[in-house]
């Protein structure tokens, strides 16, 4: 099963040991842990939010901040299925398990905790979908979810969905109160409240012709977002998905050249599979005497063994007239996920690959133990057996034995 992990970060904009806030244009964009409960909110002026912090610390925006690129480097180390936003300061991931997978968010979240300080925080929220991740984290805002889990992996809170726990219906989302609602404006939200509207259900109730009536054509998206189940819109791809060789100053011959690709597909094939992962879009640059030459091959049925993908490797004519290699370099521009089948095969072969070590280190006890027998009784040869008088003196001890 696939789950969807949605997190909101606190502080991870700016950098620094105290109270901080990070402006842009004037306004307050992120603030550490202390500022934010002082009363800082975002979108604040800075001048208010100061009057509220006295003497806090006041960043300016500039770039891609330690602590977040320490986040995503952990979320990368996790799973590839990535799609952050350091503007809005949130995140989605996926992964894949045959339960709730608390054990890894456990230590995901001490992966985490080790870049940033105690002014900043993430706050998670586990579900089946992402927008149900978001949803869930925004009710948990404004009440506590019936029948969800509530769970503190250190520092940083955690709350799994209800219908994980448990089997209920898709009908739990539409009880989540419409101020949980991101999409609403706020005015919109207030008049709903007013109107008696308090849940999602209650917006689904009433008649189109009425919530038109009265706010409009953009009433329409409300309920389109209400239901919404779009997928993840992943990051670019890690340098983790790329493999290289670099060779010395005189080159290699072409053949050479085509062993050390072939390592270093076996290197990147070894690293997405940990992911469960096989490339689809193979991306190849070569080094030559006389130029660099780039092509990318689609695979046409993605595999997580080196020697199918080797096998499906087309070579451009120009390679073939380089003399001299200089370097290689590989990158999955795009994967597939492995199908439960191939999963199965390679647990099997890992499986074999642990029972044949385990044999081999058995049958070498057996030939050391024979060598340490072979000492002591020269005569000894192998499938030797007992004749009739062993067999007899050893029913006769048995016998008085008894």
């Amino acid at each position: 099963m696939r789950y969807s992990l949605y997190g909101e970060c606190e502080g991870l904009l700016g950098e620094g040991q105290g109270p901080f806030l990070v402006e842009e244009d004037g306004r307050i964009i992120d603030a550490s842990r202390t500022a934010a409960r002082a009363g800082v909110r975002l979108g604040m002026p800075v001048r208010e939010a100061l009057a509220l912090v006295p003497g806090c610390r006041v960043e300016s925006a500039a770039g891609e901040s330690t602590p977040w690129r320490h986040l995503r480097q952990v979320l990368w180390s996790h799973t590839p299925w990535v799609e952050t936003h350091p503007d809005e300061r949130r995140f989605w991931i996926e992964l894949s398990g045959p339960r709730v997978p608390l054990a890894e968010l456990r230590q995901m979240a001490r992966d985490i905790r080790l870049g940033l300080t105690e002014e900043q925080r993430v706050v998670l929220a586990l579900a089946k979908t992402p927008w149900q991740a978001r949803m869930l984290l925004a009710w948990s805002r404004q009440e506590r979810v019936p029948g969800a889990l509530y769970r503190k992996l250190g520092t940083e809170p955690l709350v799994v969905a209800p219908d994980l726990l448990s089997r209920e219906d898709e009908a739990v989302w539409m009880r989540a109160p419409i101020a949980a609602s991101w999409w609403i404006p706020d005015d919109a939200k207030a008049e709903l409240l007013s109107l008696g509207v308090f849940r999602l259900k209650d917006l689904v109730e009433i008649p189109e012709d009425m919530l038109y009536a009265r706010f409009g054509e953009q009433a329409r998206i409300w309920r389109m977002k209400g239901t919404e189940n779009r997928g993840l819109r992943p990051d670019r791809p890690p340098e983790a998905w790329s493999a290289s060789w670099r060779g010395d100053a005189e080159g290699v011959p072409l053949e050479q050249a085509k062993m050390q690709m072939r390592l270093c597909l076996e290197s990147l094939c070894g690293h997405l599979v940990r992911f469960g992962l096989a490339v689809q879009t193979l991306s190849i640059a070569l080094w030559t005497d006389a130029h660099e030459i780039r092509w990318e091959k689609r695979i046409a049925k993605p595999s997580p063994q080196p020697d199918a993908l080797w096998a499906q490797m087309a070579w451009p004519e120009e390679i073939h007239r380089a003399r001299r290699i200089w370097g290689v370099e590989l990158c999955a521009t795009e994967v597939a996920e492995l199908r439960p089948v191939q999963m199965g095969l390679l647990e099997q072969g890992k499986a074999l690959d642990a029972l044949e070590v385990r044999d081999s280190a058995n049958r070498l006890e057996r030939l050391n133990a024979w060598d340490a027998w072979m000492v002591r009784w020269p005569k000894l040869q192998r499938g030797m057996a007992v004749d009739f008088r062993e067999r007899r003196l050893a029913l006769f001890l048995a016998e008085m034995a008894r």
